[in-house]
């Protein structure tokens, strides 16, 4: 049980940690600002999303639940230093 109060403490401790750091650290930005229209190009092989916009290629979280075909227009977001799809 000691074992088991210990990681809880550390893990509370590491969590204000990484809170204070991303108030008084840099902000993370993206390449623009709010939702653009990107082209989907695949799913690599750990599932992620590649989207291509402004003939750049963005790696993405894709949000969709459904298959999409290359081409396809779809919406390119960037939150908190990670960058989304979704259609």
């Amino acid at each position: 049980m000691e074992m088991l109060e210990a990681l809880l403490e550390e893990n509370a401790a590491a969590r204000v940690v990484e809170i204070e750091r991303r108030e008084t650290g840099p902000a993370i930005k993206g390449d623009f600002e709010g939702s653009v229209t990107g082209t989907w190009v695949k799913l690599n092989e750990l599932g992620l999303g590649v989207v291509s916009y402004n003939q750049k290629e963005y790696i993405t979280r894709p949000l969709g639940f459904m298959s999409i075909a290359a081409g396809q227009k779809i919406f390119l977001s960037y939150a908190a230093g990670v960058y989304y799809s979704s259609w």
